[in-house]
């Protein structure tokens, strides 16, 4: 069997190839600078030559140096494929972490922190919003709430609510629309879809304004600066408070929708599946709630 060189040795020189700076290398092992310098001398003498010339601007690999980092960063980024794959909490660790949209985590998750605290009381939760679908395993999450077409690569996606889009406005200004902002939300114009549907006599007038984030659109339209077609799940509350009035019928079926995204093997985790379950009921009740006004 053909001997290898002390793993600690190539980590070293791994690390040095990258940053090309010992200090940096150094940092990132968490070691010395001069144990990192062990090391690669301890490789050089291994295979019998000499992997970095130091230069003033910092080190430069020479010809056998370049031929050994295309060797180690490639089976590198295996090992960090494969070792992704594992979870790198303790396996009793209660910590539940979920990233989600700031437009979901204001309508929906907010309002009931109390009660999902309430429901799990040994677990410790973060909740963190991006509009970034994030690495999973890597950044350790344990499910996401996205909006979008309902596909993640490698991820297992299950709808939240319905696909719905809703016309609305503030309360009582349904009959100034003509005299208002027309906001747009999406990337595909919903606009030309409500056109479709009930002709272009409200579209073709007015002046309209590109509001790419949900949540300012609904504010927007809260403040009485406008009109919108917004997600069902975003607006159905404030309608059944009174806030927001409706102009029209439902967009039904829209391409894009509220989605949990997650890894197969996030259900294992004890807290994680009854937390989204807890989620869905609590929408199912919404929609009960709004049904029956």
């Amino acid at each position: 069997m053909n001997r290898l060189p002390p793993l600690n040795a190539i980590k070293a020189f791994h690390a040095a190839s990258r940053h090309l700076n010992l200090s940096r290398a150094a940092e990132e092992l968490g070691v010395t600078q001069g144990a990192v310098s062990k090391q690669i001398l301890a490789l050089e003498d291994f295979i019998g030559a000499k992997l970095f010339e130091r230069q003033p601007k910092g080190l430069e690999l020479t010809r056998e140096g370049n031929s050994l980092k295309n060797v180690t960063w490639p089976a590198f980024e295996l090992l960090l494929s494969g070792f992704s794959r594992y979870e790198r909490r303790p396996p009793r660790s209660q910590k539940v972490r979920i990233s989600t949209l700031a437009s979901f985590a204001s309508a929906i998750l907010a309002p009931r922190l109390s009660r999902l605290e309430a429901e799990f009381p040994d677990v410790q939760f973060e909740i963190l919003t991006s509009d970034r679908l994030l690495d999973h395993a890597r950044e350790e999450i344990d499910f996401s709430i996205r909006y979008g077409q309902v596909a993640a690569p490698d991820l297992q996606c299950e709808p939240i609510g319905s696909a719905n889009i809703v016309p609305v406005c503030a309360s009582g200004i349904s009959h100034h629309l003509q005299t208002l902002l027309r906001f747009q939300v999406f990337a595909i114009n919903e606009w030309r879809a409500w056109e479709e549907a009930n002709g272009d006599a409200l579209t073709r007038h007015g002046q309209s304004l590109v509001i790419e984030e949900f949540l300012v659109a609904l504010m927007a339209v809260l403040k009485g600066q406008g009109y919108a077609i917004l997600p069902e799940l975003l607006v159905q509350e404030h309608i059944h408070a009174g806030a927001l009035s409706t102009f029209g019928e439902p967009i039904q079926n829209w391409p894009y929708q509220y989605y949990f995204a997650y890894l197969p093997q996030a259900l294992n985790r004890k807290p994680v599946a009854p937390i989204i379950d807890w989620i869905k009921s609590e929408i199912a009740e919404i929609n009960a709630e709004c049904s029956a006004r």
